[in-house]
């Protein structure tokens, strides 16, 4: 009997982990194709295929949602970027190629990030814990450049590096008429000229 019911209470949580995990892979879809505001959790329920109900055992609103979502895709990106700069010289070449690169295949987060950029007064109190994925981004920008750049320049110099890596992601990995290929290697110029000027100012 007790066996039984361990069974049923497993079942119970699997079933529960499934769940959780097709609203989580539906907001990020959603998220990631439409402004925050136009993502409702009816919407979002109904991707998962899960009644509007049921959403709000998982998480308290949209906010909250978004903010799973964003930090699940957020993350990977800050693992791989870790890992490529770990130990390495040349750590601003490296960790430059890698953010336009992942950025550049990797829509979900793109997208997420751009809509939370350009719409960021609809996100209310997750922008502080959004603002926190950023400050984690920016330290690792701020090691990479510190090794070209004096103390008192970094705070400034990482909001424009930031500022300008996705400018360029939002200026051309869209642009028509152009084939993949031809738009990453045009990036790929790009971001060396901006590593260059950044050299310039070397300490």
């Amino acid at each position: 009997m007790e066996t039984k019911e361990v069974q049923q209470v497993s079942k119970r949580e699997q079933k529960k982990t499934i769940n959780r995990e097709n609203i989580i892979n539906a907001a990020i879809e959603l998220f990631s194709s439409k402004p925050f505001a136009e993502v409702s959790m009816r919407t979002i329920a109904k991707h998962a295929n899960v009644s509007p109900g049921l959403i709000y055992q998982y998480f308290d609103d949209q906010q909250h949602l978004f903010m799973t979502a964003f930090k699940i895709e957020s993350a990977n990106l800050l693992i791989v970027l870790q890992q490529t700069i770990e130990g390495q010289e040349h750590q601003l070449e490296l960790l430059t190629t890698k953010y336009i690169e992942y950025m550049y295949t990797h829509d979900n987060l793109y997208q997420m990030m751009t809509y939370f950029m350009l719409e960021n007064e609809q996100h209310g109190n997750v922008s502080q814990e959004l603002r926190d994925i950023i400050d984690q981004l920016f330290s690792l920008f701020k090691e990479a450049l510190s090794l070209h750049l004096p103390e008192e320049n970094l705070k400034n110099a990482v909001q424009l590096y930031f500022a300008s890596l996705n400018g360029l992601l939002i200026t051309y990995k869209n642009l028509p008429g152009r084939s993949k290929d031809a738009t990453w290697q045009h990036m790929k110029q790009l971001t060396d000229l901006l590593i260059v000027t950044i050299k310039r100012q070397e300490k």
